[in-house]
This record gives structure tokens, sequence and C-alpha cells, in this order.
């Protein structure tokens, strides 16, 4: 069997429309550059009693730079598209609730700041003043000793419940979007 050569596949790629197009175009480049990458590697070197996968070395030397050449034409495809989801995300405003986001703002609340915001309202809570309070206990004899929350109960799990919807529609909204955005090209 002949060994499956760059030059048999189609190098014309249709271009991404959409932004979900996009994001699904730098995995398939990304792919198509590891499998280009094991020929590379399987093709690079023959022991000298082995017979070339190609008619002949110069012809598999050939084979060798044109998959190279492929990856770097692939490597400035993926740029080019990477920077047509960066400039969509940037440029493309999505209004939740009475604010509005950018789809880049939305990825780093739900990557980045979800955690964090959660952990605020989560750190809201009385158990250092707990550990404190009985410690005090012990040495304090009969004093009356009460902790004083620096903060609402009822608003702390509000805002908490605002935030929880809030990452739960980014989900949601980014489907929807990413499927139905136009992707911004140069």
């Amino acid at each position: 069997m002949k060994p499956k050569t760059d030059a048999q596949e189609p190098t014309e790629v249709k271009a991404p429309v959409k932004l979900i197009e996009g994001m699904k175009h730098l995995r398939v480049l990304e792919k198509r550059m590891g499998q280009q990458n094991q020929r590379i590697n399987e093709y690079a070197a023959l022991v000298s009693t082995e017979k070339p996968h190609f008619n002949n070395e110069t012809a598999q030397k050939k084979e060798v730079q044109q998959l190279i050449q492929s990856n770097m034409d692939l490597v400035e495809e993926y740029l080019r598209t990477k920077r047509a989801v960066e400039r969509t995300n940037l440029a493309t405003v999505v209004a939740m609730g009475k604010k509005k986001y950018t789809i880049s703002d939305l990825l780093v609340l739900k990557r980045n700041l979800e955690p964090l915001v959660t952990k605020t309202f989560e750190a809201l809570n009385d158990r250092m003043a707990q550990v404190k309070m009985t410690q005090m206990q012990r040495v304090s004899g009969d004093q009356v000793i009460t902790i004083n929350r620096m903060y609402d109960e009822a608003e702390k799990w509000k805002q908490l419940r605002y935030w929880q919807e809030l990452f739960h529609e980014i989900d949601s909204r980014l489907e929807v979007v990413n499927a139905t955005t136009d992707l911004i090209t140069e």
C-alpha cells in the first residue's frame, strides 16, 4: 500500500463562517498537524538497509519537506482563524439581564472568575469567629461572648444565587451566540 501523501489531500479548506465553526476549525487544524507530525516522524529517517517509503530517498526527502511546509501553512491558517475568533469574542456584545458583556467577558467570568466569586460568598461565614469564641471562653471564665456577623446572611444568599444563575445562563447563552454569530475576519 502506498503511503498517504499530503499532495493526495485537498489543500483548499472552506473558511469558517460562524464563530462555532471557527473554534471547531482550530481543533481540526491541530489534529491535522498532529497527524502530519506522525508522518514526518515516520518518513524523516531510514536505516541504510530499509527501502524508502516512496520511490527513492529523494522522493521521500521531498515528501518530508512538503509535510513540514504544509504544517507551517497550517500554523498561519491557525493564527488567522484564532485572531478572527478572538476579534469576534471581543467585538460581540451580549445582553444578560441589565448588563452587557462581550463574549470574551463571559468566557473570563466562566473560566476564571466563577470559582473566585463563589468562594467570595462562601467565605462569608462565622466559622473563624466560632473557633476564636471557643478559645476565648476557656480563658474568660463567666464572661458572655457572642459572635457579631459583619455581613447580612440574606444578602449573602441573594448575591450567591444571582451569580450562580448568571454562570448557568452564560453556558446556555454562549451555545446560542457561538452558533449564530458571524466570524469577524480581517
